[in-house]
């Protein structure tokens, strides 16, 4: 009869995901993760099974909130448009927040995605998410008269989705908030233009 586990599930898998988040999946070890979670290693294989088994139970858990917590944000305006681009530059009313060690799944991406496929297949998903939930919005907002309804919802989410990466890999770099604060109106000016849309000459009243 297998004995009942004397420990807090969550609290470990927290404690784990911490771990790894710190140290990255190829430098934490086994042992790092007994220190921090409290178990032992063997416990550790006998509740997760390997670390890898460990690591993508997390990365699943963790992929999960933050597409809750995204589309929270997304969503929360009353505008599409402005919740869905306050949220892309993380300008949102801090519903959206960037840890100062980064995105874990980003952080994953970048260290294992040439080489592991399941990774790689989780941030596939997790774009194809995202790409989804924008181009919603953005035809939401076309159907609302917040911007050009000839714009191309899906190839203006690419663009979005693109900007918020390039915010996140700019503040992780330690770029001065103002410098970052500057290229984070600069790229809504430039994206508001591109949406925008300009009066047909012909239709204009003298």
């Amino acid at each position: 009869m297998a004995r009942p586990r004397k420990f807090d599930e969550q609290d470990v898998l927290t404690a784990a995901r911490d771990a790894f988040w710190r140290g990255g999946y190829t430098a934490t070890s086994v042992q790092d993760l007994a220190e921090a979670t409290g178990l032992g290693a063997q416990s550790i294989y006998g509740a997760f099974g390997s670390k890898r088994d460990l690591f993508l139970r997390i990365l699943d858990d963790y992929c999960a909130t933050q597409k809750e917590g995204l589309e929270s944000a997304v969503t929360a305006d009353s505008s599409p448009w402005h919740g869905l681009t306050s949220a892309v530059v993380f300008e949102d009313g801090g519903r959206l927040k960037l840890p100062e060690q980064g995105c874990l799944m980003v952080n994953t991406i970048a260290a294992l995605s040439a080489q592991d496929d399941d990774v790689r297949t989780r941030a596939c998903r997790v774009y194809d998410d995202t790409l989804a939930l924008f181009a919603r919005q953005i035809t939401e907002a076309q159907e609302r008269g917040e911007i050009d309804s000839d714009v191309d919802p899906t190839e203006t989410a690419r663009a979005l989705i693109t900007v918020m990466q390039g915010i996140e890999f700019l503040q992780k770099s330690g770029i001065a908030e103002d410098e970052v604060r500057r290229l984070k109106h600069a790229a809504l000016d430039m994206i508001e233009r591109a949406v925008t849309k300009t009066a047909d000459p012909e239709e204009v009243q003298p």
